[in-house]
């Protein structure tokens, strides 16, 4: 698997123990690195896992010159909770997320297309989110947060229940054969009412060419489109239609607009002490 791209942040250091070894109240962030992705993590993902009182970790916090995949599964073995963004369908996403099914932990699925979520894992908790809906940031936020509590109170809900085995010597997540059943057939159930729902749901064809449209523009491109398109004396309502039907999420370039505004306002304004 090739090592992931390490983002321009600088990752907080590891909180660990009396005995120096990293705190298991971690929460495992499993996504594509770069462009939204990155905003995302910081604006979103991270505020809401705190929420829940755990503490947020990404692949790219890690600094040792050890292989990328050792310390992925350290990461994740130590995690109480995983939480994985399938959007784009990414297989390095997809490889974490094997490893942490391997290891019977709880998982949060996020994207912002079902369509991205294999068939086999939709009966897990799935959050689907769609960037051009005001408020998604907080929305998906405190879904986040809820959905992490309720895992804590009742982490075995939301592990694959093929993962699960029953009671015996074994180290692994265990149950009674009677809990596993139920598991099962709640698992099958919950993957049936979401193909239901996935079948029943109705895309405007308006929604349908902004989907194949999107992410075709990255966060450099957008600031500069906004500064250049209030350069220019466009409404704003007209600038958030254009970012957002390439990919820019609309909350994102509402707040952009704000800033350039009042930053502009600022230089406009005589100096009171001349």
């Amino acid at each position: 698997m090739a090592a992931h791209k390490k983002a321009s942040r600088k990752g907080k250091p590891p909180i660990k123990n009396k005995k120096g070894a990293e705190t298991k109240d971690i929460c495992f962030t499993i996504m594509p690195f770069g462009g939204w992705f990155d905003d995302y993590y910081e604006t979103i993902y991270c505020p809401a896992i705190e929420a829940a009182g755990l503490i947020g970790k990404r692949a790219d916090d890690i600094y040792r010159p050890s292989t990328i995949v050792h310390d992925i599964w350290q990461y994740t073995q130590n995690a109480k909770v995983v939480l994985a963004d399938l959007s784009g369908k990414n297989p390095n996403v997809f490889y974490e997320l094997g490893l942490a099914h391997a290891a019977t932990k709880p998982a949060i699925l996020v994207t912002d297309s079902i369509d991205d979520v294999p068939f086999d894992l939709r009966a897990l908790r799935v959050l689907e989110y769609n960037k051009n809906q005001p408020n998604w940031g907080e929305e998906l936020r405190q879904k986040i947060t809820a959905s992490i509590k309720e895992i804590i109170a009742s982490p075995l809900q939301s592990v694959l229940p093929a993962f699960l085995t029953v009671k015996n010597e074994s180290k692994n997540s265990t149950v009674s054969e009677q809990e596993k059943a139920f598991l099962e057939l709640k698992s099958d159930f919950d993957l049936l009412r979401q193909e239901i729902a996935h079948v029943g749901r109705q895309i405007s064809p308006r929604e349908s060419r902004v989907n194949m449209r999107e992410d075709r523009i990255n966060p450099d491109e957008a600031r500069e489109k906004v500064k250049l398109y209030l350069k220019k004396g466009m409404p704003e309502e007209m600038i958030v239609r254009r970012l957002t039907e390439v990919g820019a999420p609309r909350s994102w370039v509402i707040r952009k607009i704000d800033e350039y505004t009042t930053k502009k306002e600022s230089e406009n304004t005589p100096n009171s002490s001349e």
